[in-house]
């Protein structure tokens, strides 16, 4: 009686550790599991706070994985080079209202130079060429719209002198009307639509077509010169 006694306490013991053992298991687990979330909430908001205060000096800087991702930036425009490219002064979200800069020598060291996306301005002159009709009002055009400004741009892609290809967008009537800048070019005959390698259309190649098809029954523009010559072909014949 007694070894059966002896058993069965050895036997309650044995059990009773096994229990103390996976209830310990089960609690370091969960244990485990919420500091395994608040590490990954924290990391989280951290790289939120790091991307929403990181600015990018120029176009070298934005990486790869932006553009891939198609990712958005917001900055003042602080110069317009000619009627498809300005350059960008990035100011990330939790930086937004910094001012912009006064514009000074040396931009290319801290703005990014920004390709707009599906169009193709009149060449202004450069490499002893001479500049291509309405070159100059193109880049009025594209002026008037976007420098000095805020804009947002979408990064599609970089091109072969490393500007990031974007859509660019700004707000007029205080903030309540959304304008696509190529839109604009398009339409006023001021660019045509650019169709070489690696066109970069946001979806939006029908409705671009259909701008600069108008733009060209109105004679808008480059479409009102007697012989219109693509920026295409200028770049081809002054190679």
């Amino acid at each position: 009686q007694a070894d059966n006694n002896n058993k069965n306490s050895k036997q309650s013991t044995s059990s009773t550790s096994d229990q103390h053992t996976a209830f310990s298991l089960s609690q370091r687990f969960q244990l485990y599991s919420q500091a395994a979330v608040y590490i990954g909430v924290g990391s989280g908001i951290a790289l939120g706070l790091y991307l929403m205060l990181r600015r990018y000096q120029t176009g070298a800087d934005v990486p790869e994985s932006a553009i891939k991702a198609h990712r958005k930036l917001r900055g003042y425009v602080v110069d317009v080079s000619d009627g498809d490219t300005i350059r960008l002064y990035h100011t990330p979200l939790l930086r937004w209202f910094e001012p912009a800069p006064e514009k000074k020598r040396g931009l290319s060291k801290y703005t990014i130079s920004v390709r707009l996306s599906a169009v193709d301005a009149p060449e202004a002159a450069h490499f002893g060429n001479p500049a291509q009709p309405l070159s100059a009002e193109s880049k009025d055009l594209l002026s008037s719209q976007v420098l000095g400004k805020r804009v947002t741009i979408k990064l599609l892609s970089r091109d072969q002198y490393s500007r990031v290809v974007s859509t660019v967008t700004y707000r007029r009537f205080f903030g309540l009307v959304k304008t696509n800048a190529a839109h604009v070019m398009l339409r006023e005959g001021m660019a045509s639509l650019y169709t070489g390698g690696g066109a970069q259309y946001d979806g939006e190649k029908e409705l671009l077509q259909r701008i600069e098809a108008q733009a060209k029954q109105q004679k808008r523009g480059i479409w009102g010169l007697k012989k219109y010559e693509s920026p295409a072909e200028y770049k081809k014949k002054h190679k």
